[in-house]
């Protein structure tokens, strides 16, 4: 009979466990980030925060509060589009046609 050394296939069925799972651990991480970015995606557009392809055309705009009256705390209305900071992206300021 001849002896046969475990110790290499030991190494060998070792490395194997631990790549298998590798593998595992990244295909789930990977399933999971799909099923979130999914899931995300789903409930933005069910609150209304995500409108993707919503375009609005008017020749004139009533800017009216809560309770129905316009409230204006300058001179003349004024539309302003701010970014995540609170910082004026565009605003109709500098267009703005004073009124009689």
């Amino acid at each position: 009979m001849t002896d046969v050394d475990y110790n290499g296939l030991l190494v060998r069925v070792t490395e194997l466990e631990r790549q298998n799972r590798l593998w595992k651990i990244t295909g789930l991480l990977m399933l999971l980030v799909a099923v979130f970015s999914l899931t995300a995606n789903v409930t933005a557009q069910d609150t209304g925060v995500f409108t993707p392809t919503t375009t609005v055309e008017a020749q004139t705009f009533l800017l009216k509060d809560s309770a129905g009256k316009m409230t204006v705390d300058r001179d003349h209305p004024v539309l302003e589009f701010y970014d995540l900071d609170g910082n004026i992206t565009w605003s109709t300021e500098a267009r703005a046609i004073p009124t009689k």
